[in-house]
């Protein structure tokens, strides 16, 4: 018989600045039978130092330490509660809080075996089953501040919080303040399975940079989009990708390709004049 199960994804996220996180581990309940249970990590776990190879990796194992201590609490202390008891509580466990572990959204799926489909979440999400396109952009954002710090010499590129037009507010990842004004890198991956899912991500963020556009927040020579374009043997993604791409450049923004790091350094380091507003009598 099948039972709902809900679950939830555990992060690492060591630097709420930058918002960057790695799944370490999945927690799953049963309303209807009782059922609790999670799944960690190990301490020594390649994606976390790989990620975070400038991060002491004691931090992870003592955290990752504490946190499975309290889990273990937290599950034995519910194995008594079931239904709206359970979920209510499980529901105060996950909220967010400060921390650098976190708990992702709160989902549900049908399943016949609980404890079958806890193993098969921690591989889809944990394990490197799955990777998404929003994963790897982090792991590109990563790469890419590395290298500017090391190329790019006096300037800063950070994450920051720009406004767009309708009193929107955007987050980009890599930004750096230059005279006034802003020059923005944003990496995207097209390494979406399905050409619906390639167009809406692309659109996402040609609409975010038009609302930047439009408030003149960014001038057009100073944004760059840096990409990486779907697998050349996928030919309706690849289709996708190209009308994609034809958007972005209508814009009169950069676009490069994410593997041509001398070019998108050259754009990170060449100063552009800010456009001059035209003088009007009123």
């Amino acid at each position: 018989m099948k039972v709902l199960c809900h679950y939830t994804i555990i992060r690492f996220m060591p630097y709420l600045e930058t918002e960057e996180f790695a799944n370490v581990g999945i927690l799953l309940f049963t309303p209807q039978t009782g059922y609790s249970a999670f799944r960690l990590a190990p301490k020594r776990f390649a994606r976390v130092t790989d990620f975070f190879d400038d991060l002491d990796g004691k931090i992870y194992q003592k955290g990752l330490h504490i946190f499975d201590a309290e889990l273990q609490r937290v599950t034995h202390e519910c194995s008594y509660l079931t239904g709206k008891n359970l979920l209510t509580t499980f529901q105060e466990v996950t909220r967010l809080r400060e921390g650098i572990f976190r708990f992702g959204n709160m989902s549900a799926i049908l399943c016949d075996d609980p404890k079958k489909q806890l193993d098969d979440l921690y591989d889809y999400y944990v394990g490197r089953n799955f990777v998404t396109p929003e994963y790897r952009e982090q792991v590109m954002v990563k790469s890419l501040r590395s290298g500017l710090r090391k190329h790019v010499i006096g300037m800063h590129y950070v994450q920051k919080q720009l406004a767009g037009d309708l009193n929107t507010a955007i987050n980009m990842p890599l930004v750096a303040a230059v005279d006034g004004y802003f020059k923005v890198i944003k990496p995207l991956a097209f390494d979406q399975t399905k050409p619906i899912s390639l167009l809406e991500h692309g659109e996402k963020w040609i609409g975010r940079v038009k609302r930047l556009l439009n408030n003149e927040t960014v001038q057009p020579q100073n944004m760059l989009f840096t990409v990486e374009q779907p697998p050349k043997n996928r030919s309706d993604l690849k289709a996708v990708y190209l009308e994609v791409e034809r958007e972005m450049e209508n814009l009169g923004v950069q676009v490069l390709p994410f593997a041509e790091k001398q070019a998108i350094y050259e754009f990170a380091r060449k100063q552009h004049l800010q456009k001059e507003k035209v003088f009007q009598l009123t």
